[in-house]
């Protein structure tokens, strides 16, 4: 994408809008695939006047993005973390395209980083944690320990619109916990960052427009900045991350309602062997592999410093953090007898303390 009317006409696309059709039916198509915002920012660049409660519903997305970009720029600038898609893929859109976002996206460098992240958030938004995920590794397997803390605070509207959140993590990558591993790394180069990083939201869902208005977005870029090195670097990387299957799915999808600068199609060739040997190394075993773990709340007793220990008790493991210890969960399913066992120990813990 690279003007105003070229990105208008890749959204109607993507939504798969047919010629000549009635704006609020398109915007029913857009309200369904979630990206009503953005369909709604595209009717603006048309010049198609909106209603009050329309416009005025646009204006405040347009508010909560800028406020989640600053909060992003702030706790970069005052913490050793990276922003991943987000900011750095609605910079490549048509002026006056929106992309929407519920959150934002950070990796800290190390776990100090993420705590302070966490804490910041509580303290300047009264942000809450809507969960805590503790990444093990495999059972005598090398590897550290990962993190990850999703945090939320009200939105200017709290009764209608999805809460401001921001999700922290030590890793970029987490992969699926059953055959792709952690690579904690993010890529130097931002775009091609971006790109995996869409990918790899496939472990979490369906990939949907938004995805794929990111894709285009990326490919474009990437095909003007890297040129006749575009297949190489991408594939190298897809190889590395192991993302082969899930970058050449989104380009694939994205490709069947719009077309792609022509390198792409050299890319998406080039990843079908790699997607082949990737899929079969999604073996149990493989190394790297680390097991996901949920943190159920017991208490807001913080820990003596920045840092998650592991309690092991004789109903399961605790984890005592700066926002207070958490009962590790594998599922949503907790025996009540464990549960009160938690609760016991986490009292016991805190008795210590005192």
């Amino acid at each position: 994408m690279t003007d105003t009317d070229t990105g208008v006409e890749v959204l109607d696309a993507l939504l798969g809008v047919p010629p000549g059709y009635p704006p609020w039916r398109a915007a029913e198509m857009a309200r369904r695939q979630r990206v009503l915002a953005t369909w709604l920012s595209a009717a603006v660049v048309r010049g198609l006047p909106l209603r009050p409660a329309a416009a005025g519903y646009l204006a405040r997305v347009r508010r909560r993005m800028v406020d989640l970009y600053a909060v992003a720029d702030q706790l970069a600038a005052a913490h050793r973390v990276t922003v991943l898609k987000g900011m750095r893929i609605a910079a490549h859109l048509p002026a006056g395209l929106l992309r929407e976002s519920g959150d934002v996206d950070l990796v800290a460098a190390d776990e100090a980083s993420l705590w302070g992240c966490v804490l910041e958030l509580r303290q300047r938004y009264g942000a809450v944690p809507q969960g805590v995920s503790v990444l093990q590794p495999a059972a005598g397997a090398p590897g550290r320990l990962h993190l990850g803390v999703s945090m939320k605070w009200p939105a200017e509207e709290p009764y209608l619109d999805k809460p401001m959140g921001a999700d922290v993590t030590t890793c970029a990558f987490s992969g699926d916990f059953r055959g792709v591993p952690v690579r904690a790394e993010p890529l130097a180069d931002v775009d091609l960052c971006s790109l995996f990083a869409v990918a790899e939201e496939r472990f979490q869902r369906k990939f949907r427009v938004k995805d794929l208005l990111d894709l285009v977005a990326l490919a474009g870029v990437l095909d003007r900045r890297l040129g006749p090195d575009l297949v190489e670097q991408v594939t190298e990387q897809a190889r590395a991350l192991c993302l082969a299957p899930e970058l050449r799915r989104l380009v694939g999808k994205a490709a069947d309602w719009v077309p792609l600068p022509a390198g792409w199609t050299e890319v998406q060739a080039a990843l079908e062997p790699l997607a082949a040997a990737e899929r079969a190394r999604r073996l149990p075993g493989r190394p790297g592999m680390h097991r996901l773990r949920f943190g159920f709340p017991l208490d807001d007793r913080p820990s003596e410093t920045l840092a998650a220990r592991l309690h092991p008790f004789d109903g399961g493991d605790l984890v005592r953090t700066p926002l207070g210890t958490c009962l590790l969960v594998d599922g949503p399913v907790i025996p009540a007898e464990t549960h009160e066992r938690a609760v016991a120990e986490a009292e016991r813990l805190a008795g210590q303390r005192q």
